[in-house]
């Protein structure tokens, strides 16, 4: 029977059989194998050379040179050679010297072509292994680490007993939808990317940065590195290619920090606590890094209660409308009124700041909104039945609502089920960045005037994009942000310059103004002698129960404007 191999073969090739498939493995592993064929090759020494440049599968590149073999009594300087090149367009290089005073026949140098040649092939093989579950533990647009791998590197730092030397930082860029809007997907794309390299030259052994999908990175870094990472992240260049022109951007991140305690429950808790500190900076607008609180986590409870809870409050009606009256300035009587919810709750009665701003992160205030136009709807039937003649009722909808390509059809059809006069309603509107806001707005302002329905802008002032809107949208009220009124009493007051232009200029295109927030008879007046057409604030009136508002409409109810 003929033998496929002899002994010393088949013992080299069994100790290249490894649980784990790692390049760095096989390579520990060769100089051992190569000694069961050392004599019957008489090999003197056996080097190998690895040139693989960075691709789409390994951002890095794999560069080595080492000696796998060398004969205690020394070698022979002619070499046999053989190089393989990689589908990458690497090379792998093997270089084969015979013991001293050894000259290989034709056949024995066909013997290590044959040896090189399977050395390559478990070598590749334990390379492209490498690299999927590399690609499976890896971000493929960033080639940052992802979540998997993440978890697997705190796991691994906690098996050691010393994750309470770490600090966990929750990471997301600031404008970048904006930068998507304004310079295309691609541009961001390459935002992310060169980002990702930003944050891979930053880190050091035994720390990690990851990318959580979108614009969110989290890190868990060495205590004492903390500070220099929110330094570093707080302004990062990126050059971004635009046509035939390149633009830096400059890239700074809002960031919640959780420094890892003794005895952490588990690692998704310090991950959970950082994004709950992120959530906290990005609601607040005022600090780029928010350092983990007790209160943070509470109030992340409470957010969490509320969007699970909210469905079930709209079924059971816990949201109530209340009505601000709009005083006029010259007759003192009720002009018109804004809709304001509050959410009566376990025998409380919540203000929306505690809910709408978590429900308009949620993407579920669209719900609530369309829920008080219904309210609203009804009071006015009411109203009407009883031979009360409604003031104009205004409804906040958020800017979301603009995403829905029928929302004045939707908005139509609530007001047509309730068989109402459109002339006694008004849909408020917040100013918006976006370009394609505003023309989402343009357009369902247009189409809510041809169904004889009002509208208005809310907080005017505030945006990006005042004087356009007064130019280009049909609207019939300006609402002017209160942050204008506050100061107009001061001596020398440069709100009260502005305020007055502005009234000018709704005045001089027909428009009504609707002044928000007075609360002095100083303010009022000053208002008034500008010939503000409304009035809206505590000054005259808190927002009103059903039952208090309609009492005040019913009886015709005249505020003392002469101040």
């Amino acid at each position: 029977m003929t033998t496929l191999c002899s002994e010393g073969y088949r013992q080299f090739y069994n100790a290249l059989q490894a649980e784990t498939v790692s390049t760095e493995d096989i390579l520990n592993l060769i100089p051992g194998a190569l000694a069961y064929i050392a004599e019957e090759l008489h090999l003197g020494k056996f080097a190998m050379r690895t040139e693989l440049p960075p691709s789409s599968a390994d951002s890095h590149g794999f560069n080595d040179f080492r000696v796998l073999y060398e004969s205690p009594d020394g070698f022979d300087l002619s070499a046999h050679s053989r190089m393989f090149k990689s589908p990458a367009k690497g090379t792998v290089s093997f270089a084969v010297f015979p013991s001293v005073g050894y000259r290989w026949n034709d056949e024995e140098k066909a013997s290590l072509d044959f040896l090189t040649k399977n050395l390559y092939i478990v070598l590749a093989k334990a390379r492209v292994t490498e690299m999927l579950n590399m690609r499976q533990l890896t971000d493929f647009l960033t080639n940052l680490p992802n979540t998997s791998y993440f978890m697997k590197f705190c796991n691994e730092l906690n098996a050691k007993g010393i994750l309470n030397q770490y600090t966990v930082i929750f990471s997301n860029l600031k404008s970048f939808n904006y930068i998507n809007q304004t310079l295309g997907s691609q541009a961001g794309d390459t935002v992310l990317k060169e980002y990702g390299k930003k944050l891979t030259d930053f880190y050091k052994q035994n720390e990690l940065i990851a990318r959580f999908g979108g614009d969110n990175f989290v890190a868990i870094l060495r205590n004492e590195n903390v500070e220099n990472y929110l330094n570093y992240i707080s302004k990062i260049n990126i050059t971004v290619a635009l046509g035939n022109q390149t633009r830096v951007l400059a890239i700074s991140a809002r960031s919640g920090v959780y420094p890892i305690p003794d005895g952490l429950g588990s690692i998704s808790e310090a991950i959970g606590r950082a994004n709950a500190s992120l959530s906290y900076a990005r609601q607040t607008n005022s600090l780029d890094a928010v350092w983990f609180r007790q209160e943070i986590l509470e109030r992340a409870n409470n957010e969490r209660e509320i969007i699970s809870y909210f469905k079930t409050a709209l079924l059971h009606k816990e949201f109530l409308v209340y009505y601000q009256p709009k005083v006029d300035v010259i007759t003192g009587r009720i002009a018109g009124c804004e809709a304001l919810v509050r959410w009566k709750r376990n025998g409380s009665v919540l203000s929306p700041a505690g809910f709408v701003p978590v429900l308009e992160n949620e993407g579920l205030i669209c719900d609530l909104d369309f829920y008080v136009l219904e309210r609203v709807c009804e009071h006015i039937k009411q109203w009407t039945d009883k031979n009360i003649v409604p003031a104009r009722v205004s409804v906040n909808f958020s800017k979301l609502h603009l995403r829905n390509p029928h929302l004045s059809e939707d908005v139509m059809n609530v007001i047509r089920s309730y068989g109402i006069n459109p002339d006694f309603l008004e849909i408020e509107l917040t100013e918006s960045a976006s370009s394609e806001d505003y023309e989402a707005m343009e357009l369902f302002v247009d189409e809510l005037k041809l169904n004889g329905i009002c509208t208005s802008i809310d907080d005017f002032g505030t945006g990006y994009s005042s004087l356009s809107l007064l130019k280009d949208l049909h609207v019939d009220v300006i609402k002017i942000d209160k942050s204008f009124v506050d100061n107009i009493a001061v001596t020398y007051s440069k709100d009260r310059i502005i305020l007055n232009s502005i009234i000018s200029m709704i005045d001089g295109l027909n428009m009504d103004s609707v002044a928000e927030g007075c609360e002095s008879a100083a303010q009022a007046k000053i208002l008034k002698d500008m010939n503000c057409t409304m009035i809206q604030g505590y000054l005259f009136d808190k927002p009103l129960p059903f039952d208090e508002y309609t009492e005040k409409l019913a009886s015709g109810h005249i505020y003392k404007t002469d101040l």
